[in-house]
Formats: C-alpha cells, structure tokens, sequence
C-alpha cells in the first residue's frame, strides 16, 4: 500500500478522492469524507474523527466506487490510522 510522503500529499488525495466521488455520484460518501475531513486539527482527535468518518463510508459505501477509488480509500485510512495511533 502506498504512503504519503507528507501531510499535504493526504490531504490532496482526500481532496481529489472526494471529487472523483461527488462526480461519480456518490454524494452521501463525499460529504461524509468532507466532514470528517474538516476535523482534522492538528491534534489526534481531529484525526481520530476523520478516521470514523472514512470507516463510515468504507462500511457502507465503499464496494459501489471504482477500483481506483477504493484503493485511495484505503490509502487514506491507512494514514488515519496511523496519526491516530502513533506511539
């Protein structure tokens, strides 16, 4: 699974797979993803919030997008979950 060399290549991704899902018509999921990702603040519950916001969509949306995109998911939660659970 691939990394991210930087905080704002995430947040790229997170940007750009929320595109690609607002144009492929999967609103609920792209909003979802937005709002979680508007709690990122620096701090881990910030990123412990977007973490349950990107399980949310991987829990009920995620088998309906394209193979691309549910990779870019996986990615992403990969990152969450390693901000989250940094030690």
């Amino acid at each position: 699974m691939a990394s991210f060399r930087s905080n704002e290549e995430c947040f790229q991704a997170v940007r750009d797979l929320v595109t690609r899902l607002e144009q492929g018509g999967h609103h609920q999921a792209a909003a979802e993803l937005r709002e979680g990702f508007g709690c990122l603040n620096g701090l881990t519950d910030g990123w412990a919030l977007f973490l349950q916001s990107i399980e949310r969509v991987r829990a009920t949306a995620s088998t309906s997008f394209a193979p691309d995109d549910r990779r870019a998911l996986e990615t992403i939660r990969a990152a969450a979950r390693a901000a989250v659970h940094r030690r």
